[in-house]
């Protein structure tokens, strides 16, 4: 993936999204109630050497208005609070523009 976060580009790639990448999930109590989340995904975000540079966990349950979701990207502490800003937002963009197209195949 390429990905614009504020002023920064940034090249990486995600995978694992099974059993294993939900491991580290698990591990670290940060899944939501099964019975309002039944859905889960987890993966690894990683440079081309292998280096895990950060991690995604999305979660969704059905509601009676449609859906709730839990999305959530985790980074180094490192990480400067511009990139995370810049990158929340960039998250309500694609996930709004999902949502927004999907609602309208409705």
């Amino acid at each position: 993936m390429v990905e614009n976060i504020g002023p920064h580009v940034c090249s990486f790639y995600m995978g694992g999204w099974g059993t294993e990448a939900m491991a580290w999930a698990v591990d670290a109590d940060e899944l939501l109630p099964e019975s309002g989340y039944p859905h889960k995904m987890s993966s690894n975000l990683f440079l081309a050497d292998g280096t895990v540079v950060g991690r995604a966990l999305t979660q969704f349950g059905d509601t009676a208005d449609g859906f709730s979701a839990s999305l959530t990207v985790y980074v180094p502490a490192a990480c400067p609070q511009d990139v995370l800003e810049h990158h929340l937002r960039h998250y309500a963009v694609e996930f709004g523009n999902w949502i927004n197209a999907a609602a309208a195949r409705a």
